[in-house]
C-alpha cells in the first residue's frame, strides 16, 4: 500500500506541475498596462485577481516561488519513492502524509479553472491549504520541508482567493483585496505554524508569497505595504520560533 501511495503521490505532483506551467504560461496576463493617447503607456496595474498573480506570475519574485513549489513537490516524490517515510517503521505509528499531500495537489491543479467562480475557487485552495497543513504537522520531523512549503503557499492562495470573493461580492478597491489578501492569511498562518510545529517551511513560503505580492501590487497604494509588513513581520516571528 505504501508503493502505491507513493505512486499516487507522484502522479498528483505530476498533474499538479504540468497544469501549473500550462496556465502560468498561457494563462491570462493579470498585468495590464493601461495607455492614455496624450502621455502613452502608463506603469502596469492590477485589473484581475489577486489569485492569477499566483498563478501566473508578474515578477522574477513570484515566478521563483512558483518554480519552487513545484520543484520541491516533485523532488519530495521522488524522495518518498526512494526513502518512503509512510511505511509502517518509518512513521512510528503515526499517520500516513500522502492522502493528504495527494489531495492537496490534485485540488491545486483545478485552481486555474476556477478563477472565474470565486466561490469555488475558495473552497478548492481551503481544502488543498487545510490537507497541506495537515500533512505538515504529520511530517513535522520526517525530513520533508515540501509538505509545509506547500502548505504555507496554498494558505496564501486562500488568502487571496478569499479577498478575490470579497471584492466581488463587494466592489472592493485594489489596495483594499491586496491587504485582506495577505492580513488574514497572516493570522492564520501564525496559528497553523505553532500548531505544525518545528518546520520552517511553512512560514518561509507565506513570507515569500507575501513578498512577491507586495511587489507586484505595492504600486497603486503604501497602504499595500503597510498590510505586508505587519503580515511578514508577524510570521517572522513565529518563523522565528519554530526554528528554535
Amino acid at each position: 500500500m505504501t508503493r502505491l501511495g507513493t505512486l499516487l503521490q507522484i502522479s498528483a505532483s505530476v498533474i499538479f506541475v504540468i497544469a501549473g506551467i500550462a496556465y502560468a504560461y498561457g494563462g491570462a496576463d493579470p498585468l495590464v498596462a493601461p495607455s492614455d493617447p496624450l502621455i502613452g503607456p502608463a506603469l502596469p496595474s492590477v485589473v484581475l485577481s489577486i489569485p492569477q498573480i499566483y498563478l501566473n506570475p508578474g515578477n522574477p519574485l513570484m515566478w521563483a516561488l512558483l518554480v519552487t513549489v513545484w520543484m520541491m513537490v516533485l523532488l519530495d516524490a521522488v524522495g518518498q519513492w526512494l526513502d518512503p517515510s509512510d511505511e509502517p517503521l518509518s512513521r512510528a505509528g503515526r499517520p500516513r502524509v500522502w492522502p493528504l499531500t495527494t489531495t492537496a495537489m490534485l485540488c491545486a491543479a483545478a485552481w486555474p479553472l476556477m478563477l472565474d467562480r470565486p466561490l469555488l475557487l475558495t473552497a478548492a485552495t481551503a481544502i488543498s491549504a487545510i490537507c497541506a497543513t495537515v500533512g505538515a504537522r504529520r511530517a513535522a520531523g520526517r525530513h520533508r520541508p515540501a509538505v509545509g512549503f506547500l502548505a504555507g503557499w496554498a494558505t496564501a492562495m486562500t488568502s487571496a482567493a478569499l479577498a478575490g470573493l470579497i471584492s466581488d461580492r463587494f466592489g472592493l478597491p485594489l489596495q483594499a483585496i491586496s491587504a485582506l489578501a495577505i492580513l488574514p492569511g497572516a493570522a492564520v498562518g501564525m496559528a497553523a505554524q505553532i500548531w505544525i510545529g518545528p518546520s520552517i517551511g511553512y512560514s518561509a513560503a507565506l513570507i515569500w508569497a507575501f513578498c512577491a505580492l507586495t511587489v507586484t501590487t505595492m504600486g497603486s497604494d503604501p497602504m499595500i505595504a503597510l498590510a505586508a509588513i505587519l503580515g511578514i513581520s508577524a510570521m517572522a516571528a513565529v518563523l522565528v520560533r519554530a526554528a528554535s
